[in-house]
């Protein structure tokens, strides 16, 4: 069976794969910009950050605190915040932070022989606030309905020694090029704050996190390999973690990819021998199992199971990647209990639909704005100056960055932004009590982005204009927008959810007319009006009993 093309529809097709990496990276240097004095340097991480997110994943964010720095001799120690990286000699990958400048607060060092260490324990609970909890070296919490992780690190700018023998070792294939190998490098790598679970240091060691280089290697896999990892991260959300949750994860996958594809032919990675390069990874990891060990990518002398393994779980473990490895997607079908669901997604079935490319295109390029989303509610809300400022600022990166995106694409984003600052400037106003000239300012302000953005797609535009028309006193015209928003409500609408319905009209309307993907949002889209819980003031009086504010 053909699989390219229901696992593109289901993961992405190449074109739109490379849309969101680009998504990624525009994201990460508008942070950067917005937040540029701040001493920090923001790294999306995770699924996010690797391009490989759905909607629904969580949010994983790095920051690389800039005013501290991980060397490797005493010799590079020339700054306040330099910290030498005493490697463990407990676990490889891990290493403790000696303070060489005494430039960190007593109360973070912890003394081990007289050498003052920089404990990762009350690093992350000096770094954690209300509403969020530790989770492993992360603050995790939520934002409206998105979960985040964000990790406080240290950057390490020269490459660690016990990595070096990646650097050098012989690859027969040629993966990664030399090209992405210097540029890992040349990016270094970071400290994050959690030890090893054996260790007796295990409150004062740090982590060596791989996570930039990881990204780069993600972003250079061709389609064949970024298919082939969704395949496997299917298996394991379907048929290991439903029977064993927790026991492996989606890092020890990647890594089996890594190995696979460093030692294949890169003739095997073509998307019509899906099958077969699925199969050849399952070998892979089926050994890591089976002899319990399943080395760093990095570190190979770093074991990653050696604790989720046992010889009780193995044997069953190995037992579903016989099946699978048997009977390929079809043993994922089999095992997995969701025989209809996935019959639908990876058989003709879906092919029967005749998704084209311009409509996948479309549909997955909408649900990669839910991160641009994620960020613009993320501002800072202290006044309507820095709300404006950031705006300017975001459109400057846009503009400065041609070749990130094309044009039509950074006017979509855009009108994202306008709609964030709508509802920031609303919220200011309708806290005020007494009208100054300040606030005429702001009004007029307002009503300008409001009628900018009034048909920036189909729904948030007009529910915005409706709202801040009823919440001035002009009811007669917050209806007549409602209605014209009902009565121009169009059968095609497509978002992250969609039926064969919906999409057949959408094609049919949309597609193939060449219409801009500008065109499409202004027409086609509505995305789901997400108002947080530091937006109350927005919401008209008589409806705040009736709207389920989204803080949980």
């Amino acid at each position: 069976m053909d699989l390219s093309t229901p696992l593109s529809f289901l993961f992405g097709t190449e074109q739109y794969v490379d849309l969101r990496r680009q998504l990624v990276l525009l994201r990460e240097t508008i942070m950067n910009y917005v937040y540029r004095e701040s001493n920090q340097h923001i790294i999306c991480s995770g699924s996010f950050g690797e391009g490989v997110a759905y909607p629904g994943s969580d949010d994983d964010v790095m920051f690389s605190l800039m005013n501290y720095r991980v060397v490797k001799t005493y010799r590079e120690a020339t700054r306040a915040g330099d910290v030498l990286m005493v490697p463990s000699e407990f676990s490889p990958g891990y290493c403790r932070l000696l303070d060489v400048k005494g430039s960190y607060p007593d109360n973070s060092i912890c003394t081990i022989h007289d050498m003052p260490f920089v404990s990762s324990s009350i690093w992350k609970q000096h770094f954690t606030v209300e509403g969020q909890h530790i989770h492993g070296p992360c603050q995790s919490g939520t934002v409206g309905t998105s979960v985040y992780d964000l990790a406080y690190c240290i950057p390490c700018y020269t490459w660690p020694d016990i990595a070096k023998d990646w650097v050098i070792r012989e690859r027969s294939y040629s993966w990664p090029s030399c090209e992405t190998i210097q540029r890992i490098i040349y990016n270094g790598c970071h400290v994050v704050p959690i030890g090893d679970a054996d260790s007796p240091y295990a409150d004062h060691e740090w982590r060596i996190s791989f996570s930039v280089a990881e990204r780069t290697l993600m972003h250079s896999f061709n389609h064949a390999q970024f298919l082939v990892y969704n395949l496997l991260r299917l298996t394991l959300k379907k048929v290991i973690a439903k029977a064993f949750p927790e026991v492996l994860c989606s890092y020890f996958l990647k890594t089996t990819l890594f190995y696979t594809a460093e030692n294949t032919p890169k003739q095997l990675w073509q998307v019509h021998n899906l099958e077969s390069c699925f199969i050849t990874c399952l070998s892979v990891l089926y050994d890591y199992v089976d002899h319990i060990y399943c080395p760093n990518y990095f570190i190979p002398g770093y074991n990653m199971i050696k604790r989720k393994i046992n010889h009780w779980n193995r044997h069953q473990i190995l037992d579903i990647l016989r099946t699978v490895h048997r009977f390929g997607v079809a043993g994922i079908i089999r095992l997995s209990g969701e025989s209809a669901c996935l019959v639908l997604s990876l058989s003709a079935t879906l092919l029967e639909y005749k998704l084209d490319r311009e409509f996948m295109f479309s549909y997955h390029l909408l649900c990669g704005l839910v991160g641009i989303n994620f960020f613009f509610n993320t501002l800072p809300h202290e006044n309507t100056v820095s709300c404006m400022l950031h705006l300017y600022k975001f459109w400057t990166v846009l503009e400065c960055n041609p070749t990130i995106l094309e044009s039509d694409f950074k006017f979509i984003i855009w009108n994202k932004g306008k709609f964030s600052c709508c509802l920031k400037l609303m919220d200011q106003l309708f806290t005020s009590s007494e009208m100054n000239k300040q606030d005429y300012q702001l009004y007029k302000t307002l009503e300008a982005l409001l009628r900018i953005g009034y048909r920036g797609d189909v729904t948030t535009g007009k529910l915005t204009m409706a709202t801040y028309l009823y919440m001035v006193g002009k009811t007669e015209s917050a209806l007549y927008v409602i209605r014209q928003l009902l009565s121009e409500y169009p059968p095609y609408i497509i978002d992250v959810s969609v039926d064969e319905l919906k999409a057949q009209a959408y094609m049919d309307v949309m597609c193939g007319r060449g219409f801009t993907m500008n065109y499409k949002i202004r027409h086609a889209h509505a995305p789901q009006y997400r108002l947080f819980e530091d937006f109350r003031n927005v919401f008209p009086t008589p409806l705040k009993m009736r709207i389920t504010i989204m803080d949980e």
